[in-house]
């Protein structure tokens, strides 16, 4: 999905870059996208009017890549918290934690994710359509094991399970200050409905 913009080639402009995605985060999720001008992003990131289209072709571009951004950590995250598990119950468990745990440090994941839909029904689209494919793909491989019911379509397995992440997401972010033992609970109470629901 990245489109449309270009990697800083010194430090300086590595500093100007990450003021534009800094700025542009922040009046995204302020304000929304189109409330938001490449004016407004320019000067809350205190960088020229020339600096911003050296990176970024139009504020389209700079929201593309927010959002990929978004989706490259949220995967990392949870390779790294899946890395060595091979069950795929502790797989889901630990994703989930993993999912949790980096939206409670980047809140404006969520605003900037979902107003894609009226940003572009299309970034929207190939934004779960991406994560749904990874996910049927990685889930086929436990389905062949035998640690999954055969009996469930498995593109309906991974758009319910990045709906139950999404929202028990959102109950963790509801509260004031949460903590770990909180997302422990709620993964906790997630897999007894897995476990009766989805494995064998």
């Amino acid at each position: 999905m990245k489109k449309n913009f270009r990697r800083a080639k010194t430090k300086v402009g590595e500093k100007s870059f990450n003021k534009i995605i800094k700025a542009g985060k922040i009046l995204f999720a302020e304000s929304g996208y189109h409330s938001t001008s490449i004016n407004d992003i320019i000067a809350k990131a205190k960088v020229a009017v020339g600096t911003y289209y050296i990176y970024f072709n139009s504020k389209l571009a700079l929201y593309h890549y927010l959002l990929d951004e978004y989706q490259d950590k949220i995967r990392e995250s949870a390779r790294e918290a899946t890395k060595g598990l091979t069950s795929r119950k502790d797989i889901e468990r630990a994703g989930l934690k993993a999912f949790i745990m980096y939206v409670i440090k980047e809140p404006l994941a969520y605003k900037l994710i979902w107003e894609s839909l009226f940003v572009n029904e299309k970034i929207f689209k190939d934004y779960y359509q991406s994560f749904s494919e990874s996910y049927v793909e990685n889930l086929q491989k436990h389905l062949d094991k035998g640690e999954l019911r055969d009996d469930i379509d498995l593109e309906t397995v991974s758009f319910i399970l990045m709906g139950i992440a999404n929202f028990v997401g959102l109950q963790i972010l509801f509260k004031d200050n949460p903590q770990e033992t909180d997302v422990d609970f709620v993964v906790n109470e997630t897999m007894k409905l897995l476990n009766r629901g989805l494995f064998n």
